[in-house]
């Protein structure tokens, strides 16, 4: 639930390089949902569409390929991208990321805890919302101030129900025909994405390994020290050396 804000430290490190340029995902920031539904109506967001939006962002204002970096749920669409989209993405910087859950059930019941999560914040507000979230977050305090600058409600908990995982098909089966050169990044304390980066990195071993390619020349694993899920807040400096060798071999 963060902002186009959160990345200034790292753009601001590659904007003589590069054009930088950070998008706030639908109920993020100063993002605005029009015609939307109320948040006790089935969602009308999903992540095909948000995908879907953000491809035709980036043929407007980019001509040529781009790099992708995205994190957690912005992570999870830069992926969906890198798949579907292949042609106009250049790379794909995923932080703290997941393909999605395998099991239906867990898919059921994860959309409808972010359901309830939706209806909370509706009727208790954000900060009690992200208080519940964040509080034993060494950086709470930092963080939550900008999660803070949503300044709509109700686009907020369209998009915790109509983009949660458990909505999002499962991309688990496409990763070994993933083309597009990936970075996994994860933080040292988050042990629940050091699994899925290494279970990512596995599946897509198997798709590269029959076709004799050499994995780590396309793909990586990357864990930054000292941090936990938010990485690019919590150490940006070995995050934006991770991006500096990996755009490198783009």
């Amino acid at each position: 639930m963060g902002s186009g804000e959160d990345w200034i430290t790292i753009m601001k490190t590659f904007s003589e390089s590069a054009r930088c340029i950070s998008i706030d995902l639908p109920g993020h920031g100063k993002s605005t949902l029009h015609g939307m539904k109320s948040a006790t109506e089935e969602p009308c967001l999903s992540l095909e569409i948000v995908a879907e939006i953000l491809h035709k962002i980036i043929h407007h204002v980019a001509p040529e390929k781009v790099t992708l970096v995205g994190y957690s749920m912005g992570a999870r669409i830069a992926l969906y991208m890198a798949l579907r989209f292949s042609s106009k993405i250049k790379g794909a910087v995923l932080i703290s990321a997941s393909p999605g859950l395998k099991d239906k059930l867990a898919r059921k019941i994860r959309a409808a805890k972010d359901d309830s999560r939706a209806r909370s914040v509706i009727a208790h507000g954000l900060q009690l919302f992200l208080s519940s979230c964040l509080r034993s977050h060494p950086h709470f305090n930092r963080i939550i101030s900008t999660r803070l600058q949503h300044n709509d409600i109700q686009n907020l908990a369209q998009m915790l129900s109509g983009l949660s995982i458990g909505r999002h098909p499962p991309l688990w089966d496409d990763l070994p025909n993933c083309r597009v050169p990936l970075l996994i990044i994860h933080g040292e304390k988050d042990k629940k994405f050091k699994k899925i980066a290494e279970a990512m990195m596995n599946t897509i071993c198997s798709g590269l390994r029959s076709k004799v390619e050499e994995v780590n020349d396309v793909h990586e694993v990357v864990e930054i020290p000292n941090c936990g899920h938010a990485a690019h807040l919590e150490n940006p400096l070995p995050v934006i050396e991770a991006l500096r060798q990996f755009m490198s071999k783009l």
